[in-house]
């Protein structure tokens, strides 16, 4: 525990790497100096020594090595690059085969994990900017949007989103003051969504666009006219979950259902190559799968439910007069094509083709060898095996252990609190 303990011990360490890299450079002579004084400096160490011996082989070492070893330049600066090297390798090493950062994008996993979500804030809300948004952007994973109108202005263009400095991106806003006909440019961080493209699409006067693309630009309806005072847009994003992905733990095992994993695109017909996928595990090799018409997976003539683990999130759901038909982002078990269909004819929206695969409860998957099945939790919203079929075995290469950020609630959401271990 003694500082000159410690002192002396980096002191002879230093010296013998020192030493090691520099034998071909120096005699022997000078080689078996340094090194004797090195032993020398150990063996009190390893002794009963006192602080009178102690510094002696000190000394002895300092004056020896700086009269014979050879002096680098700039010894600070090799130093603290030769940590960093190690540092980084390290982190590295650990990312590569132990645990990896992973963002979620989408909300096919919702509410387990949850991905970018985005809204207009109401009348009767504010927005928090400044430091006290940043921090609450840092902590929460929530920022908010608004750009209020000056004058009595119209919008004639949104520009493309363009780079700035490396990791961010601005975009451009040109009014028209109708008072004045002066150019009015605002130039905005936008907020993004899933892909990572700006929620504000490019427009321009005149030209027709696409209305739903410019669902947060208010008076779309109006020829993008604005009053003094009033808002362009006014909203808020939402971040969604950052996890460590386990990538050690299936080099020992096999994934097991129910599992949450995490795999590759790559190999997998109809997809984008070379990306991450997550999703719940549902259907292991030579298992026969079908989903019957209440929203349940059957395994091999088995109906799945809320008694088998880690399922009773996911079918906690009852068919009342009130929860009978699916909800986007809610635990609603899973569908097939017809109950895609239903519930959304019940909500009143335009029913789109979805699933190529599981049409009722009739049809059956045969899972082939090595083979496996995978379900998004968000049953309405998730593009999964029920599009693409069966994904290889090898693609799968971890499971997600940890959400380390946000720190703390984002407010609105059903399951608030995501930090740590509290998923199923």
């Amino acid at each position: 525990m003694s500082h000159r303990v410690r002192t002396a011990a980096e002191l002879r360490h230093h010296a013998q790497k020192l030493v090691n890299h520099q034998k071909d450079l120096l005699s022997q002579e000078d080689v078996r100096s340094v090194q004797s004084a090195i032993d020398n400096l150990y063996n009190t160490l390893r002794n009963a020594c006192n602080k009178i011996n102690l510094n002696k082989a000190i000394k002895e070492l300092e004056e020896i090595g700086s009269s014979k070893l050879i002096q680098y330049k700039s010894p600070k600066m090799r130093e603290n690059i030769e940590v960093g090297l190690f540092a980084v390798a390290i982190a590295m090493s650990i990312r590569t085969f132990f645990f990896q950062p992973m963002g979620i994008p989408t909300g096919s996993m919702q509410p387990t994990l949850y991905g970018i979500t985005e809204g207009e804030l109401s009348a009767q809300e504010q927005p928090i900017t400044g430091v006290k948004g940043f921090f609450r952007g840092w902590l929460n994973g929530v920022s908010h949007y608004q750009l209020v109108a000056e004058g009595d202005w119209r919008l004639k263009e949104i520009e493309s989103v363009r780079p700035f400095l490396k990791m961010l991106k601005r975009q451009k806003f040109k009014f028209i003051d109708l008072n004045t006909g002066e150019e009015i440019i605002r130039d905005i961080i936008p907020p993004t969504d899933s892909r990572n493209k700006s929620l504000f699409a490019n427009y321009k006067q005149g030209m027709n666009t696409n209305f739903a693309q410019h669902q947060f630009i208010k008076n779309s309806h109006n020829g993008y006219v604005y009053k003094k005072g009033e808002d362009v847009f006014k909203m808020k994003r939402e971040s969604g979950d950052h996890l460590l992905v386990n990538r050690f733990i299936y080099n020992f095992r096999k994934p097991k259902r129910g599992e949450i994993i995490v795999f590759e695109t790559k190999n997998i017909q109809s997809l984008q190559q070379d990306l991450f996928y997550i999703k719940r595990l549902i259907g292991l090799p030579n298992e026969s799968i079908s989903i019957g018409n209440d929203r349940h997976v059957v395994v091999n003539g088995k109906r799945l439910d809320s008694t088998d683990h880690p399922f009773e999130f996911l079918y906690s759901f009852e068919l009342d007069d009130n929860k009978k038909y699916a909800r986007d982002s809610e635990f609603s078990g899973h569908v097939n094509r017809q109950g895609y269909a239903d519930s959304k004819r019940n909500d009143g929206h335009v029913i789109p083709y979805r699933f190529r695969l599981f049409g009722d409860e009739s049809f059956k998957l045969q899972i082939p060898q090595n083979e496996y099945l995978a379900f998004g939790d968000n049953t309405m919203n998730s593009t999964d095996s029920r599009d693409w079929g069966t994904l290889p075995g090898k693609n799968i290469f971890g499971t997600p252990s940890f959400i380390y950020w946000p720190f703390f609630s984002q407010p609105g959401r059903n399951r608030p609190h995501r930090f740590g271990w509290a998923f199923q």
